[in-house]
């Protein structure tokens, strides 16, 4: 990519000029300087991507040039033109980090060729430096989206940080959590064998932190160079404090620093930072959205488990009137027509016997209903005796369905009342459904306990019916024009939702003339 910055440095103008004709032919921009000290004033003006520096020069050579610029500029990309060089100088200019050395004289296409490595390998090597810190990350980001564990992530985060990119010192500030508004203090550190100069005692880390966010910008600190927040004159070597942020809101700041002066932070480098401490302020934002959520789906729960409890406790209160009230009468009442019947003539019994079995057959559809009202066996057996009882239960009662039962593995384990009763309930619901909607039709009533080792891990129950069926996708159409309708439809979709604000699954499967299968799954894992 032409377009960079290139810094020629020659005490020769005639060579300056040379080389900043090739390099304006390769669409580079340019900037000239006859002398070293002239170089390092541009430099501190207009930063340039490289200097292209002759190696022998009067007062200052390109070498020391090059020293005395990386303090300026710590990430900047060298090329050495000499027409002497010799190994030793060599050497030492790789040992400084200079990226390249191109022969006096030489040609325009040679000097372009010299420019372009030496770009592309100071863009190979920040590359390495940003994957080798960021990839490492990768897997501890994957990890906080499973568990939300902010504080593994920050330490996992500044002890990559600070070996990839050999820091001193790298810390994480986030507000308390039980008092957001109360400042910041530190998440995770990391210093380094120079930890004395990071003391917390000395150094006001929590300051500069709280500052940066204050401002929502990045502060760059030297000791004693009072070009910013001269009151913390306590700052050791060089130190950068990044804010998280989301948007315009702070809500925390990401510290580093390092002793030696002459490492200075490069704009790469600087670059690398903000980047790491927007991957943590998504964190942090993402981690404070997941627990008002969760916070927010246990008051629902426990809204809907209080719903529940109420609409059941006046079920078994009617169920308890239609025992202590309904039944002795009709009981009553059949056994007075029963004693008469077996004194008198049958001649006489006229429409009697008749009446008899529809008083029983009344009591039987009390009983059921009672059953229906208060299930005993689902509060003291549970979720699959109680539907086993209730299939048990329905078969005695109507006759126009064989309805089957039928459990895979073991009995299904206790759960929360709330999530008993509500699968409880649309089962009901599914089975009535099918019962109503598909008569003569074998019904199938699957419950499916689906273990690890022996440890349940997930509930499944399934009715089939091979009825009509329907179009479900015209029915979810015309639901909201059909609500507070009755109708098996809207009934079905009223049970779908019922058993999702309990933490459950309802898929409902239906074509016509090819039966309806309602699956109601439930993971344990919402037991807690």
């Amino acid at each position: 990519m032409a377009d960079e910055l290139i810094l020629i440095v020659d005490d020769e103008e005639l060579i300056r000029r040379q080389a900043e004709a090739a390099l304006r032919k390769g669409h580079y921009r340019t900037a000239t300087a006859g002398n070293a000290q002239e170089a390092l004033q541009l430099i501190r003006q207009n930063p340039p991507d490289l200097v292209l520096s002759d190696i022998r020069m009067p007062d200052m050579d390109g070498l020391q040039l090059f020293g005395a610029a990386r303090q300026i500029q710590p990430d900047l990309v060298a090329v050495l033109m000499t027409a002497h060089g010799s190994i030793d100088t060599a050497i030492k200019a790789l040992q400084l980090g200079v990226q390249g050395f191109l022969q006096k004289p030489f040609t325009g296409s040679e000097l372009e060729r010299a420019i372009q490595d030496a770009l592309q390998k100071h863009r190979t090597v920040q590359e390495a430096v940003r994957l080798r810190v960021l990839n490492p990350l990768l897997e501890a980001r994957r990890l906080l989206l499973t568990d939300l564990n902010l504080s593994t992530f920050s330490r996992t985060l500044i002890e990559v940080t600070a070996r990839e990119v050999s820091l001193d010192y790298c810390a994480v500030f986030l507000p308390e959590e039980e008092n957001p508004a109360g400042g910041l203090r530190p998440e995770a550190v990391f210093a380094g064998p120079n930890a004395r100069f990071f003391s917390p005692k000395t150094f006001p880390a929590v300051r500069l932190a709280q500052r940066a966010v204050e401002l929502g910008r990045t502060l760059s600190l030297r000791r004693a160079s009072g070009t910013e927040n001269q009151a913390e004159s306590a700052v050791p070597g060089v130190v950068m404090a990044i804010p998280l942020l989301i948007g315009n809101q702070g809500l925390g700041a990401f510290l580093v620093g390092r002793v030696n002066l002459e490492k200075g932070f490069s704009a790469g480098e600087r670059e690398l930072f903000e980047i790491l401490a927007g991957q943590l302020a998504t964190m942090v934002e993402n981690r404070r959205l997941f627990l008002a959520l969760t916070e927010r789906e246990e008051r629902l729960r426990s809204f809907i488990g209080k719903f529940v409890s109420a609409q059941e406790d006046e079920k078994r209160q009617l169920a308890q009137r239609i025992q202590d009230d309904l039944m002795p009468l009709l009981t009553g009442g059949r056994q007075g027509i029963q004693s008469y019947l077996a004194k008198a003539r049958p001649a006489s019994a006229g429409d009697l016997p008749a009446a008899e079995q529809k008083i029983h057959t009344a009591i039987s559809e009390a009983r059921h209903l009672i059953q229906d009202l208060r299930p005993i066996n689902l509060e003291e057996f549970g979720l699959s005796a109680a539907l086993r009882q209730y299939v048990r239960d329905l078969n005695e009662v109507r006759n126009n369905n064989r309805v089957t039962f039928r459990l895979e593995g073991q009995e299904t384990p206790r759960l929360d009342p709330s999530v008993e009763t509500a699968i409880f309930r649309a089962t009901q619901e599914a089975v009535g459904n099918a019962c109503k909607h598909a008569p003569g039709s074998p019904v199938e009533v699957a419950v499916r306990v689906h273990a690890v080792r022996n440890k349940p891990q997930r509930i499944q129950i399934e009715i089939n019916d091979t009825g009509k069926g329907f179009d479900l996708n015209a029915v979810k159409t015309s639901a909201e024009s059909e609500r507070g309708k009755p109708g098996q439809r809207l009934g079905l979709l009223a049970m779908q939702e019922r058993v999702i604000l309990v933490g459950g699954q309802c898929q409902i499967e239906s074509n016509p003339n090819r039966g309806t299968t309602v699956t109601i799954t439930y993971n344990l894992s919402f037991t807690g």
